[in-house]
């Protein structure tokens, strides 16, 4: 649950930002999203740029709303002996739904705020066994399962809140956006809730360190928002410059802790026909220096990324490399259109002992704070996307440990319903022998293995 001392500042958020969605929901579609900005000065009456220009200050203010509404069906099988065990491995049908908002509202053409808040409500056979897990059995929930008030656990301002939990459904809301965006005449100024995307990575994306996705998500719509200060800039000498502060607390104290939290920056250049990018961070009091860069074999484009870190409590105190390189092509194949990547990746922190893996303090850290997604130490994935009709695409993908071998194999299907709607069909399916890291092995001080439930989900997605 929500820290009490941070409730009042989430409400007051909450109050004024529900006026602003408030009044879009009621005045309909700003028609400035629906035709052509130049047509509809014309009809308000400002038939060049000088008058509009000289209207007053917060007549010039605009807005642009939005959002979506999410709808999901799953069913999931479990094996016995997985951790599910000690409440039960029948196949089990859950539920979510999930409503985001969204607000841009311009100030001028260098100023705006923009505001995304969202609702969850979850359901369902799983959900119970989770609950019950983590109520009853805390050893065995621990690196297995999430609380979704936790998620704020670290930031500077916790902005989820769970309003009802209890063992049949779990209802939460939260921000996940909500900044200041400032454009001098060098470059840009955003303070607040965002979302920062560094890295070439496809599944695995080492360099991405503020919140990267998962490697078997495979809806990739929004990416998780953090309380931080962007500088954006270009120059003459090191191309494009981003520079970072991301404030966060300590877990115990809860006050701000500078050994917690982020200082980093990113150049982007070109040398030749290469894109590079070089970054430096000092990330949880530990040193991260990323080189990376992007160009073209033919036809297919190629993307890499080399990332080296400290430990700052680790044995090793010379650090750990983690690598990964791509490349992605798209072609014509009997008048259908496909694109495929395939992608590799060390993890020079992984292990080749799993159950040792999650006792390793480093490893679990990292698991913790969302930054690593992998035991092992190599990985080879890769995706094929065929479209069948304009309106309908079918994608494979697979992530696999090479070593076991073992592998979540996500075949889906997406439909497009109408211009603003779609229909997601998926599975999630987990190969793999005991004791390999997808097949499932044995969970440290118990006799209860990880295996991973195989899954069939169906999503409908509704954009407004």
């Amino acid at each position: 649950m929500m820290k009490s001392k941070h409730d009042k500042q989430y409400w007051l958020i909450f109050f004024f930002l529900s006026l602003v969605f408030a009044r879009n929901l009621l005045a309909g579609p700003d028609p400035v999203l629906h035709e052509d900005k130049a047509q509809f000065k014309n009809k308000i009456g400002y038939e060049n740029k000088a008058e509009y220009g000289n209207k007053v200050w917060y007549e010039n203010i605009d807005n642009q709303f939005g959002g979506h509404l999410k709808l999901e069906g799953r069913v999931a099988r479990y094996d016995t002996g997985s951790y599910f065990e000690p409440v039960g491995t029948h196949t089990g049908l859950d539920g979510l739904a999930n409503v985001r908002l969204t607000d841009k509202l311009i100030l001028s053409e260098k100023i705006y705020f923009e505001a995304h808040y969202e609702a969850f409500l979850k359901s369902g056979d799983a959900y119970k066994k989770q609950y019950n897990i983590q109520k009853y059995f805390p050893l065995l929930a621990a690196g297995l399962t999430s609380d979704p008030s936790d998620i704020d656990k670290r930031r500077l301002l916790d902005l989820t809140k769970t309003l009802k939990e209890t063992e049949d459904y779990v209802l939460w809301h939260r921000f996940d956006r909500l900044f200041f965006s400032i454009k001098p005449s060098w470059g840009d100024i955003l303070v607040g809730r965002q979302a920062i995307t560094w890295g070439n990575g496809f599944i695995f994306n080492p360099m991405d360190l503020f919140n990267p996705f998962a490697p078997s998500d495979t809806i990739r719509d929004y990416k998780m928002g953090d309380d931080l200060i962007s500088l954006r800039f270009n120059t003459d000498l090191l191309g494009e410059c981003n520079l970072l502060y991301v404030p966060r607390r300590d877990l115990i104290t809860d006050e701000i802790d500078f050994k917690k939290s982020s200082v980093a920056g990113k150049f982007h250049f070109f040398a030749g026909d290469i894109e590079m990018d070089v970054m430096g961070a000092m990330h949880y009091n530990e040193v991260v220096l990323g080189l990376g860069g992007t160009g073209y074999f033919k036809d297919a484009a190629w993307r890499s990324d080399l990332v080296w870190s400290t430990l700052e409590d680790g044995n090793d105190k010379k650090g750990y490399f983690e690598f990964v390189v791509n490349i992605d092509y798209s072609w014509t194949w009997q008048n259908k259109n496909y694109y495929g990547f395939i992608e590799y990746y060390h993890n020079g922190l992984g292990k080749n002992n799993y159950t040792n893996a999650m006792v390793d303090p480093d490893a679990m850290e990292r698991i913790d704070r969302g930054e690593l997604f992998a035991l092992g130490k190599n990985y080879l994935s890769g995706q094929i996307q065929m479209e069948l009709h304009p309106l309908l695409n079918i994608y494979l993908s697979v992530i696999s440990n090479v070593r076991d071998p073992s592998a979540i194999i996500q075949p889906r299907a997406i439909f497009s319903v109408t211009q603003n709607s779609n229909l997601h069909f998926g599975a999630n399916i987990f190969y793999g022998k005991k004791d390999s890291e997808y097949g499932g092995f044995l969970i440290p001080g118990t006799n209860y293995y990880t295996n991973a439930d195989t899954s069939a989900y169906v999503r409908f997605t509704y954009y407004f």
